[in-house]
């Protein structure tokens, strides 16, 4: 059977899944000083989730610095 133009909604993830990595990204937050209202806030603010991990990596990085003097 030709199933072109039939939509198929995605399968609902694993609750105990996404429920565990907003814990996981929650906590990543509050260890840098962030309320999980103000995470909230920054999602809303069009922040997307995977930019917030990756600035996250850059300040939990043992071996990245940071130039402060490049422009």
């Amino acid at each position: 059977m030709n199933n072109i133009g039939q939509y198929n909604p995605p399968a609902e993830p694993d609750r105990e899944f996404v429920e565990h990595a907003i814990v996981e990204v929650l906590e990543i937050a509050q260890r840098q000083g962030i309320t999980a209202a103000d995470f909230i806030q920054m999602l809303d603010s069009g922040m997307r989730i995977s930019d917030f991990l990756t600035a996250m990596d850059v300040f939990t990085n043992t071996d990245c610095t940071i130039d402060r003097d490049s422009s």
